[in-house]
C-alpha cells in the first residue's frame, strides 16, 4: 500500500552550539508523517540528559497532542516512558545519580493543524511551556506569536517541564486560530524565535523558509539558523510550514 502524502509542506532545521558536535544539540524538532503535528522543545543544558529530556516531549507531542483536560496525564505518560528508558539504561556512575535524580527540564512548543470548511480554510492550536514559541506570518505580516511576542520578553530562566513528578509543572498556555492557504506556521525555540520577533529580521527568515519548502532542501534555513548564532551562540531549531490550498491537498 502507497503512504499518503503529507498534508502540509514543512522544512526542518536545528544547529547546536558553536563548536558542538551534533549529538551535543539539545533542542529537539517533531513532525507527523501527515504534516499535522509539530512540536520544537529545548532542554535546560542544567538539567540531567535534558537533550534527550526534550526529544521525548516533542515526540509525544506528535504522537498525541494534549489538551488542557488531559495535559496532566499526558505529561505523567512522557514521564514513564522516560523513567522506562533511564531503567533500561542501566546503573550509573555514583557521581551521575545525584544529577539524574535532580531530573531533566525542558521548554516545549506545539503545533497541530486542520482543515476547516470555514473561510479561512485552516485551523489551529498550539500549546508552550517556556520560550520555545509558534509565529504565524501571511506574506511579509506576522499574524500572531505565541507564548512570547517580542525580543525584550525572552531571560534566562524561562518555565520548564520537569521530568520528575516531583517537582510542580508549570501550567501550559494555549492558543487556537485560523489560517489561509499559503500562510506559514513557525515553530522555534529560544534563540531562532527571539531573532524573528526583531521586526528587522522577520524577512529573511521568511525567505530562507520559503526557499527551503521550495527546494526542499534545509541549506537556507540552516544558513539562518547560522546567523542567528553570530549573535546568540545557543542551540538553534527552526520548523516552516506552509498550508497549501484544499485543492493542493491529497
Amino acid at each position: 500500500m502507497t503512504a499518503a502524502r503529507p498534508v502540509t509542506e514543512w522544512i526542518t532545521g536545528t544547529l547546536p552550539k558553536v563548536g558542538n558536535r551534533p549529538e551535543e544539540n539539545e533542542d529537539a524538532t517533531a513532525a507527523s508523517a501527515d504534516g499535522l503535528r509539530f512540536a520544537v522543545a529545548d532542554g535546560a543544558t542544567e538539567g540531567w540528559e535534558s537533550g534527550p529530556w526534550a526529544a521525548r516531549l516533542a515526540a509525544a507531542f506528535v504522537d498525541l497532542p494534549p489538551t488542557p483536560a488531559t495535559f496532566p496525564g499526558w505529561l505523567n505518560g512522557a514521564r514513564r516512558d522516560w523513567g522506562s528508558r533511564a531503567a533500561a539504561a542501566g546503573p550509573l556512575p555514583w557521581y551521575a545519580v545525584a544529577k539524574q535524580q535532580e531530573g531533566s527540564f525542558a521548554t516545549v512548543a506545539g503545533l497541530e493543524v486542520r482543515r476547516s470548511a470555514a473561510a479561512p480554510g485552516w485551523g489551529w492550536r498550539a500549546a508552550a511551556v517556556g520560550d520555545s514559541c509558534l509565529l504565524h506570518a501571511r506574506g511579509d505580516a506576522l499574524l500572531a506569536a505565541f507564548p512570547l511576542t517580542s525580543p525584550a520578553a525572552f531571560g534566562n530562566r524561562p518555565r520548564l517541564v520537569p521530568s520528575s513528578a516531583e517537582v510542580p509543572c508549570p501550567e501550559p498556555e494555549w492558543l487556537a486560530g485560523r489560517a489561509a492557504p499559503g500562510d506559514l506556521l513557525l515553530l522555534a525555540t529560544d534563540a531562532a524565535a527571539a531573532r524573528l520577533l526583531d521586526p528587522a529580521a522577520l524577512g529573511p527568515a521568511l525567505a530562507a523558509v520559503r526557499a527551503g519548502l521550495r527546494t526542499r532542501d534545509p541549506a537556507p534555513v540552516l544558513a539562518w539558523l547560522a546567523a542567528v548564532q553570530t549573535a546568540t551562540n545557543d542551540d538553534a531549531s527552526l520548523i516552516g510550514i506552509r498550508l497549501p490550498a484544499h485543492e493542493e491537498v491529497p
